[in-house]
């Protein structure tokens, strides 16, 4: 767990939102290998556990082999062009988090990682409770998330209180695009689109998988 990320964690249960105190264990440079999370509210404590922070145990996702390909796809598509801020990667895009980490300097927070994943150099995670959507995260602190393909419209409700304005979200197709975003392109797997304060109406593009970039529709 990146020791900057921890100030947007925040404690899932059914109280006021609260940051979280950090004793930490093992270190290695600037993440967080072993320690504790704890609650100033509920004084629950949460550990930290090869970089995981363990706010439940979610079932961690199917692994799959990273695909160099898909790794520039979710890139370009979420816009990672800098080290501004974090990312989400939910489930099993979580497989091709170090790959992503070979082309942007963004920090990457994997939900319910797949197992095989290691933490360190730019990723971090967090494992979920199994009876909740939630996202144990700021609301409006990401700057870009992607769902997995399994997502449910509350999943898709959660990512948005996470996802700052302006913000990227990628989407399964089949889940209905909200109100309080901008589409942006389309293809008969993903929506892409922009966080804003209001419905806005937008021009949708599709999605070339192969090179990770979009084209007019």
């Amino acid at each position: 767990m990146f020791i900057e990320l921890v100030d947007m964690l925040r404690c899932p249960n059914p109280h006021e939102e609260t940051w979280l105190v950090l004793a930490a264990d093992v270190m290695d440079g600037r993440d967080v290998m072993s320690g504790t999370l704890g609650c100033p509210i509920c004084h629950a404590e949460f550990p930290i556990v090869a970089g995981v922070a363990r706010f439940g145990e979610a079932d961690p996702a199917r692994a799959l082999a990273p695909d160099e390909s898909e790794a520039l796809r979710l890139t370009a598509l979420l816009d990672l062009t800098d080290a501004r801020g974090y990312a989400i990667l939910v489930g099993e895009t979580g497989n091709h988090a170090a790959a992503m980490r070979e082309l942007t300097d963004t920090q990457l927070l994997l939900v319910d990682p797949p197992a095989h994943v290691e933490m360190g150099n730019g990723l971090s995670g967090v494992r979920t409770p199994p009876t909740t959507q939630a996202l144990p995260f700021a609301n409006g602190s990401a700057r870009a998330i992607a769902l997995n393909d399994g997502a449910t419209e509350a999943s898709l409700v959660a990512a948005l209180d996470v996802l700052a304005p302006g913000g990227r979200l990628l989407a399964p197709a089949e889940l209905a695009l909200p109100e309080n975003v901008i589409e942006l392109a389309r293809d008969d797997r993903n929506w892409l689109a922009e966080r804003t304060r209001e419905p806005r109406a937008s021009r949708v593009v599709s999605i070339d998988r192969r090179r990770g970039t979009t084209g007019t529709t």
